[in-house]
């Protein structure tokens, strides 16, 4: 390795994994230093997203003996369970949670970052405001600044206006914005996943339904989609090969699930039905899973994983087939897919 070139140093380095990169930092001083680099960091998580590689499946939840806490991995038909019971100190709690680039925001009691690739984790500051109504959250990336922001939106009951607050990571110090009026209630789009195109998307609603957008870099809001009374209101948000997309559950002509994803074709964005599961393909359970249960979707795009009633299932939409996985039998459980990350959140706390 001495005699190799530094470019093709930094593109072998490029293509581990991040339990391989971390265990890398101790061969020589060089190698740490590449690593540890902030462009090193950036270059290898937009290498593994651009080209599907080091994503996992995570799952969170609960069964009888307490907490669940693994991840999947898209390209090999094995699974990996992950420790931290720091960061999940209760035997029984409602996990909320926000997915962007690498890292997790969670609600328990209080609100933390985690790396689940590198097991750090962070729990931010007090939240500046005593009342938690309607509260919903969100963690996003500005690219302008190379720094997370972490969003929290928060309403009295019967009020149509929205406070706003931002945390960034590197002040570590939460900000009062301006607010976003008019809509009685957000909620949290997809399964925490919903930061694409630069901004947070959220499904709120007063008067009608709208998706609604957070830049991250500018702090602004603006509307997406509004929909009228005569069509549905969208049930989950979620990011499917890139685009934003959002998923129906029609009862007009028939029972079923329209998938919808977001395409810019260079003037306008259009939306476009991707599929379509009615419940005369499949039974009332299964469409349950799409109704009720937390969507992922794996590498390649051509099959999502559903969690419903503790249990995880995978659909294929090319074969029209519902399955499902064996894993930890579970009370309840949240899962997303997670690009490996290097980002560290300053934490000395760290398992290897």
């Amino acid at each position: 390795m001495a005699n190799l070139p530094q470019e093709l140093i930094n593109e072998i380095l490029l293509w581990l994994p991040v339990k391989s990169l971390l265990r890398c930092r101790c061969v020589c001083k060089s190698f740490c230093a590449i690593i540890k680099s902030q462009s090193f960091i950036n270059s290898h998580f937009k290498r593994s997203s651009e080209n599907r590689i080091h994503c996992k499946l995570i799952e969170l939840g609960m069964d009888n003996n307490g907490r669940i806490l693994h991840a999947l991995d898209f390209n090999e038909d094995f699974q990996q369970e992950v420790v931290l019971d720091k960061l999940l100190p209760t035997m029984t709690f409602d996990l909320l949670f926000s997915y962007c680039n690498g890292l997790v925001l969670l609600w328990i009691d209080k609100l933390s970052l985690w790396n689940p690739s590198t097991r750090e984790y962070r729990i931010l500051p007090a939240f500046p405001v005593k009342h938690t109504h309607n509260l919903s959250f969100a963690l996003g990336y500005d690219s302008t600044t190379d720094d997370f922001k972490a969003v929290v939106i928060t309403q009295k009951p019967g009020c149509d206006v929205s406070h706003v607050w931002v945390f960034e990571l590197r002040s570590n110090c939460w900000r009062r914005i301006q607010n976003f009026n008019g809509y009685t209630s957000f909620k949290l789009g997809g399964n925490g996943d919903c930061f694409v195109d630069g901004a947070l998307h959220f499904i709120c609603w007063g008067n009608s339904f709208i998706i609604a957008a957070f830049d991250v870099a500018k702090e602004t809001f603006s509307i997406v989609r509004e929909f009228d009374d005569t069509v549905e209101s969208p049930i989950r948000l979620h990011v499917f090969g890139g685009r934003l997309s959002m998923s129906f559950f029609g009862i007009c002509s028939e029972f079923c699930v329209d998938i919808y994803a977001r395409k810019f074709d260079g003037v306008t964005f259009t939306w476009t039905r991707l599929y379509s599961v009615t419940r005369q393909q499949f039974s009332e359970e299964a469409i349950d899973c799409f109704v009720e249960g937390k969507i992922a979707h794996s590498k390649k795009g051509d099959k999502v994983f559903l969690s419903s009633n503790g249990k995880l299932h995978s659909y294929d939409f090319g074969e029209k087939c519902l399955q499902e996985i064996v894993t930890k039998n579970a009370i309840s459980l949240d899962i997303f897919s997670c690009t490996e990350s290097l980002v560290s959140l300053g934490s000395l706390d760290e398992e290897e």
